[in-house]
């Protein structure tokens, strides 16, 4: 990004006007310093960072997308829009953004058009070069989220050579799904992939990764103080540009945001898989909203994990662990009933068919392999 902007700001000395990088979609990629000499439209640009869909639709029809050099293209005086030359930026004419110019008079158009491709064609490789190192980041968050160790330990280290992530900050994991009778899942999936990018232009750098899988998306959120406050706001954020992609109307449209527990780099893969199974606990049980933090489920949390945990024990408390463990089915069944029974001992004799004093003996033994009163 540093080297793109040093290109505009560059090209901006050079034509005398404000330029502004913007993405295939319209989302300000990089943009020249100005005093004056703009319209609306380039505030908005800017500080938005997303241009409206009636917009794009308008300039579209002056044939921006096909355009293989630099062209002219009106303004729009009722609506307070300045003319413009607008540079296509592409990539083995692959399309890759737009270079805009306001351009008043058409002066830049006629006298600066090599110039302007120029910069076009150094800010297709640029974009590409970034395109690039984003595949990459995001093969490296899914190789952390991975149930290999080996892989894990690489991706880690990965992230910390190349400076992906600020260095020292606990993270946490946030994934978005989207169900709609409306759409089928392949746009609904193109919705979540752009809604990432959306969040990833106003993120601070080196503050997530970004990651799409087959029916969900994931963002590895750095999480500064151990809480994970960056990580519901993500959430919620991601959750707005999802259905902001979706377009109006789409009123049978979920989408549900998991949020992980915050721990260190090394143990996003669990951060991950709670994340998933708040998503999972939220559809199932109703009620719990469209943002779920896996450190609020409580009891599900158990719940959850039963389906996928292999050992099943080790979700149980050890004190009742020890008495579980003890081979004598009939101490289980006593306090089970007894507890059932809240703590009703001739009511738990009656329902086991035993006399009182052995109802007692069988508590007291579980009372000393257990350890609890």
């Amino acid at each position: 990004m540093v080297e793109l902007q040093a290109l505009i700001e560059g090209l901006a000395r050079r034509l005398g006007a404000p330029v502004l990088l913007e993405d295939p979609e319209q989302r300000c990629v990089a943009h020249s310093s100005h005093d004056e000499g703009v319209d609306w439209l380039r505030r908005e640009s800017i500080l938005g960072r997303r241009t409206s869909p009636a917009l794009v639709a308008w300039y579209r029809g002056f044939g921006i997308s096909e355009a293989k050099e630099p062209i002219a293209v009106p303004g729009w005086p009722e609506q307070g829009i300045l003319p413009r030359t607008c540079a296509p930026v592409r990539y083995r004419d692959r399309l890759l953004g737009y270079i805009w110019v306001i351009d008043t008079t058409g002066a830049i158009c006629a006298s600066h058009k090599e110039d302007l491709a120029k910069a076009a064609e150094h800010a297709g490789i640029l974009l590409y070069e970034d395109e690039l190192a984003q595949r990459l980041a995001s093969q490296t968050l899914a190789h952390l989220l991975s149930s290999s160790e080996e892989l894990r330990l690489s991706a880690a280290q990965q992230v910390s050579e190349q400076g992906l992530l600020a260095e020292g900050n606990d993270c946490a994991v946030v994934v978005l799904e989207v169900r709609s009778s409306q759409h089928d899942q392949p746009f609904c999936q193109r919705a979540a992939e752009e809604a990432l990018i959306d969040l990833a232009w106003e993120a601070s750098p080196r503050s997530i990764l970004r990651l799409s899988c087959r029916d969900h998306v994931v963002l590895l959120v750095c999480c500064p103080d151990s809480s994970d406050e960056p990580a519901v706001k993500l959430a919620s954020a991601g959750r707005s540009a999802v259905l902001r992609r979706l377009g109006s109307p789409c009123a049978d449209a979920q989408v549900v945001a998991g949020i992980g527990e915050v721990g260190p780099l090394k143990l996003a893969h669990a951060s991950y898989r709670h994340a998933l199974q708040a998503i999972r606990v939220a559809t199932a049980v109703g009620g719990l909203g469209d943002v779920v933090r896996w450190a609020d489920l409580g009891v599900f949390r158990a719940l959850a994990e039963l389906s996928i945990t292999t050992d099943l024990l080790s979700l149980v408390d050890p004190r009742l662990r020890s008495l579980l463990c003890c081979r004598d089915p009939s101490l289980v069944e006593t306090v089970e009933t007894y507890l059932d029974l809240a703590g009703d001992a001739q009511a738990a004799a009656r329902a086991l068919h035993l006399h009182r004093g052995t109802l007692y003996y069988r508590l007291s033994k579980a009372e000393r392999l257990a350890g609890v009163d």
